[in-house]
């Protein structure tokens, strides 16, 4: 696959999320749609999200619920036409938010999803051992080391679900594991976890890259994905050769442990 191809099964697979045509990310008009499940869509929830929108760099495209619909269009109408992303900035975000609380509700931070460059090349350097565990060895393995949050979801009784992994053992201990769920048929996003004592030497790159040339042996799109505070998590993404394709964000219950 090339970079291109990708970055257009990218807009195929926001599509689906999104309930509008791959084209809508690459045109200059944002629009809002009605929160729905559609055929392919990536299976985060049990149900469609109240509020979320996207943009591969120019349009923005928002699904959302039917009380956030009016509202929604509203701020879509009055934002700058010439910079739609703005609609990721603080003071839009303001607006959002206030609107959101109404319903217990907040905005996430925006996440940043990456694809890798392709064709796509793997070379060993950590000089520890890196085994590959297949869906079936995740569950009898790998779910007893528990703290690999951020790579293992330890569930497989769910739509999505750990599909295939990547370790680095030193001697008889995993010091880190990269995971990836099947967020959909097509496109496995891919988390990572390394050891404290062990992190900082590039073993985490190590094993982002090796999984990522294991879920295309898959016959799938690696996808990875972290938020603009994370410069370490994106550091990751840069250097396993990802470029960033497109940005999210999603509303939330608001956790009352976090009101001041």
């Amino acid at each position: 696959m090339k970079r291109n191809e990708l970055t257009e099964l990218a807009a195929k697979q926001l599509a689906a999320d999104y309930a509008c045509n791959p084209g809508d990310f690459f045109g200059n008009i944002s629009r809002v749609t009605k929160a729905r499940f559609m055929e392919g869509y990536r299976a985060f929830k049990d149900e469609p999200d109240f509020f979320k929108m996207a943009t591969m760099g120019s349009a923005v495209i928002a699904s959302v619920s039917d009380e956030m619909l009016s509202f929604t269009t509203d701020l879509f109408a009055k934002a700058d036409k010439d910079n739609a992303v703005s609609l990721f900035d603080g003071l839009q975000l303001y607006a959002l938010n206030k609107k959101l609380s109404y319903y217990n509700k907040a905005a996430g931070a925006a996440r940043i999803y990456f694809l890798p460059e392709t064709p796509y090349k793997f070379t060993p350097k950590s000089g520890y051992d890196i085994r590959v565990f297949d869906e079936a060895e995740i569950q009898t393995t790998l779910y007893q080391y528990r703290g690999f949050d951020n790579a293992l979801m330890y569930s497989a009784k769910k739509e999505r679900h750990d599909i295939v992994a990547v370790c680095a053992v030193n001697g008889r201990n995993i010091i880190g594991i990269a995971g990836a769920s099947n967020d959909s048929g097509i496109f496995w996003q891919i988390g990572i976890d390394i050891l404290p004592e062990f992190r900082g030497g590039g073993l985490a790159s190590e094993l982002v890259s090796a999984l990522t040339q294991e879920v295309f042996m898959n016959g799938a799109v690696p996808y990875y994905g972290t938020w603009g505070g994370n410069i370490a998590s994106q550091n990751v993404a840069r250097k396993c050769g990802y470029y960033p394709a497109w940005s999210e964000l999603y509303a939330f219950d608001i956790d009352s442990s976090i009101i001041l």
